[in-house]
């Protein structure tokens, strides 16, 4: 295959009878402009039943520049526009090759000049002055050279649309590609590069990609063999309806694993692709007409880029975890040394990453908060047994020991420059400060940093929650209440509005993650 088949196609095939099309094929618009009657006769003889790409030619007539500009800026489209030079003046329709260029700023419409009178407007200086793609003598025009003329120039047109195609639809992959954040956005970028490739093809019928094994990325699909990433047309009704996928497209899909390569059963298109990390990924297309090489090659690329983002997420996404999963061994760690607490860190980590996402927190800020907040104790390490130990009420000498580990903390964690690490040593020194300025530090309200804000708030909602040697857990209602009468004393209002809309989430996250004794 080369450069050009996968660019522009393949070769016409010779015209056929135009009775043989549907009436909903696009016809090619060309316009014939000239003041001569007979000269429309002739061309409408000779160009009007003819074919290209298997649709038909349909013939706009304009006998003078105005009709000729009414046209042009008023209706579709053109191919082409073939232009006689003499009419209503000497140099007409050079102004009017003018008009399209420069007024319409139409590039793409192929503009050839007809002239009976070639000593009016000498050939090398038009074509050398004028934005035009042929000139032609009305004498030297025969039936053959005319449709010649047709077919070069409907060729030129519609190898430009296809360029100008292809760079819209590689702006589009590039900007979906770059909202992926992580592997739950998977399904956007499948679901805009599939609706562009779509438009590309003219993929009207129906198309679905899909990822297997079932992972979390489709949720719907956990009880079906094929997850679904991406679903357009009919297929996707279907989806929406049933969470079924089609008998007919789960065979093509076993047929493609076990050939472990892409298939092309027209009028049907399986693509298939497999990486060790992502799996296979598979794309199934029905088009409403027959694929050319140069589709056929695009929905291979199409499945490609899929499968390879798809890798390169699950690594990314299979490094957060472990760097999660380090930050909560370690937090633990620390947390065993106190009796009472226990997956404590988990639940203040998922909370305020609820709490910032609810509150409309973009999602780096998010990220970074589900890493940080774990670590909000860490300064406990440098308090004393006796008194992180203790049983019972603490006495004032106590609860000033205790207050240290907020200073310990931020020392421990602020010696890095790393955007969480520097986050974590603010939500450390911070977390015990109160927004009416009566805390550790006596920092007030936006004093306090926002991350902070959102840790105080959760982690004294999963406190009061956890069943403590000296007092019983408070039960749901009274957490409620507590939050209520301490919004705008110890918490942020605003935050404290967010996490009471959020109760039930929280409830669920203390469920998943229960205390152990």
């Amino acid at each position: 295959m080369s450069d050009s088949d996968l660019l522009f196609g393949s070769e016409d095939e010779q015209p056929t009878p135009a009775s043989q099309l549907q009436d909903q094929i696009k016809p090619w618009r060309v316009l014939i402009v000239d003041d001569e009657e007979q000269v429309h006769k002739v061309t409408s003889l000779v160009l009007g039943s003819c074919l290209f790409d298997h649709q038909p030619i349909e013939l706009i007539h304009a006998y003078s520049t105005a009709e000729a500009k009414s046209l042009l800026s008023t209706q579709d489209s053109f191919a082409l526009a073939i232009i006689d030079v003499v009419m209503e003046t000497d140099d007409a329709g050079l102004e009017l090759v003018k008009y399209i260029r420069e007024q319409l700023q139409d590039n793409h419409i192929r503009l050839v000049l007809r002239t009976g009178q070639p000593g009016q407007a000498p050939e090398d200086t038009v074509i050398a002055k004028f934005d035009i793609n042929d000139y032609k003598n009305k004498t030297e025009l025969t039936s053959t050279k005319l449709k010649t003329l047709l077919y070069s120039t409907l060729r030129s047109y519609r190898d430009i649309l296809a360029i100008e195609t292809n760079r819209k639809g590689l702006y589009n992959l590039i900007d979906a590609t770059s909202k992926i954040v992580d592997t739950q956005q998977l399904p956007v970028f499948a679901s805009a590069v599939l609706e562009e490739i779509g438009t590309l093809l003219n993929l009207d019928s129906e198309a679905v990609c899909t990822h297997t094994p079932v992972d979390a990325v489709a949720a719907k699909a956990r009880k079906q063999y094929y997850s679904i990433l991406a679903a357009t047309g009919e297929v996707k009704q279907i989806l929406d309806q049933s969470h079924q996928l089609p008998d007919e497209i789960t065979r093509y899909f076993d047929q493609a694993k076990r050939a472990n390569k892409s298939l092309y059963e027209e009028p049907v298109y399986v693509g298939y692709y497999h990486t060790d990390l992502a799996g296979e990924n598979l794309l199934y297309v029905k088009p409403n007409a027959p694929l050319k090489k140069m589709g056929r090659h695009l929905l291979d690329m199409y499945t490609r880029c899929v499968a390879i983002t798809h890798n390169n997420l699950s690594q990314k996404d299979e490094v957060k975890r472990s760097r999660q999963e380090l930050v909560y061994v370690l937090s633990e760690t620390i947390e065993r040394r106190q009796p009472d607490e226990s997956n404590h860190v988990r639940r203040v980590s998922k909370m305020a990453y609820l709490l910032a996402k609810a509150a409309g927190k973009d999602d780096n800020f998010c990220e970074r908060l589900k890493l940080a907040a774990p670590l909000h104790d860490i300064g406990t390490i440098g308090i004393a047994d006796e008194v992180l130990t203790k049983r019972g009420q603490y006495t004032e000498q106590d609860r000033e020991e205790m207050a240290r580990h907020a200073e310990i903390g931020e020392a421990i964690l602020g010696k890095s420059d790393k955007p969480v690490l520097k986050m974590a040593s603010i939500i450390a020194a911070q977390h015990h400060e109160r927004w009416d300025g009566q805390g550790v530090k006596g920092l007030k309200a936006e004093q306090i940093d926002e991350a902070a804000r959102f840790v105080t708030v959760v982690d004294v909602i999963d406190a009061l929650g956890c069943q403590k040697s000296y007092r019983p857990a408070f039960k749901d209602e009274e957490i409620i209440e507590f939050i209520k009468e301490n919004s705008g004393k110890i918490f942020d209002p605003s935050i404290a509005e967010t996490a009471l809309e959020l109760s039930d989430d929280f409830k669920r996250i203390r469920l998943h993650h229960p205390d152990r004794y």
